[in-house]
């Protein structure tokens, strides 16, 4: 698909004109900027570009590596686990005059909205039934639980970065495989501790997560600790923790 475009190749992705989705990144020492291509019979396409824009590692130490080169290999690791993330078409990279330059493609989630600008049409026109909201909260805890899993700490989990299915919200479809994704993986880190990975995007998601009840906040940890609505001790420790933080 894409060679017949002419697309398979990081000199042709990287000279690219296109419109940028927001403003850019500019720190670790480079620039990051993410850009959407409408591909031709293939639907939307994100395409994310970056130059000297690292992060160091033990492996790594001086001159680090591409945060859109770790971003493409826990896209890859998610989907061989089953946890829905956007689905990735490309990565390639390039050194010119000492310069890092990399090119990650991922396919855009076409009929998804972001949690926040759900949440927000809910403010603005009345918040839906218990049951509508139940449903949501349950499908983003199964997201995140399969994420901590595998060990891995999104470190950005704000609610535009989690990305609902809009039909099977509506109630219009109700086999789908992924009701709710990921985006925005180029910060995710690997932890030794499963605890460790909840702590932080539980507290993170918590705090950015604007106009959602106590009841709903404590019945969204009782789902994703998979307790329903009686926590054990240690489930309250934590959601004393994350109550004060909210």
């Amino acid at each position: 698909m894409l060679g017949a475009q002419g697309l398979d190749r990081f000199e042709a992705w990287w000279a690219l004109q296109l419109d940028e989705v927001e403003p850019g990144n500019r720190r670790r020492g480079g620039w990051s900027t993410v850009f959407r291509h409408g591909l031709d019979g293939a639907g939307g396409l994100f395409v994310k570009r970056q130059e000297d824009h690292v992060y160091r590692s033990l492996r790594h130490p001086l001159r680090g590596r591409l945060t859109a080169e770790r971003e493409f290999r826990v896209l890859q690791r998610c989907l061989a686990a089953g946890v829905a993330v956007a689905q990735p078409v490309l990565y390639a990279a390039q050194r010119d005059g000492g310069h890092q330059r990399g090119v990650l493609v991922t396919r855009e989630l076409a009929g998804y909205r972001a949690l926040v600008d759900v949440v927000d049409d809910w403010q603005r026109s009345g918040w839906p039934a218990r049951a509508t909201r139940e449903r949501l909260l349950r499908a983003v805890a199964d997201v995140l639980r399969r994420l901590h899993a595998l060990h891995l700490e999104h470190r950005c989990l704000y609610p535009k970065h989690v990305m609902v299915h809009v039909a099977w919200l509506a109630g219009e479809l109700d086999d789908v495989a992924a009701p709710v994704a990921l985006i925005d993986l180029e910060k995710c880190k690997r932890r030794w501790r499963r605890a460790d990975c909840v702590r932080r995007d539980l507290d993170t998601l918590n705090r950015r997560s604007a106009g959602w009840s106590r009841t709903d906040r404590r019945r969204f940890l009782g789902y994703y600790l998979s307790a329903g609505r009686r926590l054990d001790a240690a489930g309250r420790r934590l959601w004393r923790q994350l109550a004060r933080r909210s």
